[in-house]
């Protein structure tokens, strides 16, 4: 799709897309990160996150959005009628994109939550922490479900069952974007014993009338 090579999978009835994404796409979103640490516009009252710091992030010339999430949310909107626009046949309709960057330090976290829009995103830029570490420090060692430092959704099956799938952190997972439903509900562990930040963005795909 437009060079860019999509994987999905799926948790009951609600499909996930996930891909490592270039140097090149990597090199323009640090350079759109730096970029925010200079506007300094700041998101977090917005946001569900007990965060430290989160920014706003513009996108130079639609890069972003007419390379990688717009041509992926075109065809999701076209095979899934349940994501149709939400005004009939309405022609002065267009996607947008709304994306911010977060920094987290230890013991910040993202509780459970949705976003809103057809589509949302993560994409992991730094990951300083190891789960396979986290999940032996005391308090983790012992849980049966997702623990320190994991990125979570939560949904609800077909028998109306709750359900929990975790995606396990470190440095491997830098340069990975996932998209999903924006309804799909999902939280972010706190980590321990690490200085360092971790850095994503986030971001939501929207319909906007023009």
């Amino acid at each position: 799709m437009d060079g860019i090579e999509w994987n999905a999978f799926d948790l009951p009835n609600i499909p996930i897309f996930t891909t490592d994404l270039t140097p090149e796409i990597m090199d323009y979103l640090w350079a759109r990160i730096e970029q925010a640490k200079v506007d300094q516009e700041s998101c977090n009252k917005f946001l569900a996150g007990n965060i430290s710091k989160s920014l706003v992030l513009k996108d130079e010339e639609d890069y972003f959005l007419n390379l990688v999430i717009g041509p992926l949310t075109r065809e999701f909107v076209s095979t899934d009628k349940r994501w149709e626009i939400p005004f009939g046949q309405r022609t002065n309709v267009k996607m947008s994109l709304s994306w911010w960057v977060n920094f987290q330090n230890q013991t910040e976290f993202n509780p459970i939550h949705r976003h809103s829009g057809i589509l949302s995103f993560v994409i992991f830029m730094k990951i300083p922490t190891d789960w396979r570490e986290q999940h032996e420090l005391p308090f983790s060692s012992h849980s049966g479900g997702p623990a320190a430092s994991d990125f979570c959704f939560s949904y609800t099956d077909i028998l109306g069952e709750g359900g929990e799938h975790g995606i396990f952190l470190d440095k491997d997972k830098e340069g990975t974007m996932l998209v999903f439903p924006s309804a799909l509900r999902h939280q972010v562990y706190p980590y321990y014993n690490c200085d360092e930040q971790r850095i994503t963005i986030a971001g939501n795909m929207l319909w906007d009338v023009v």
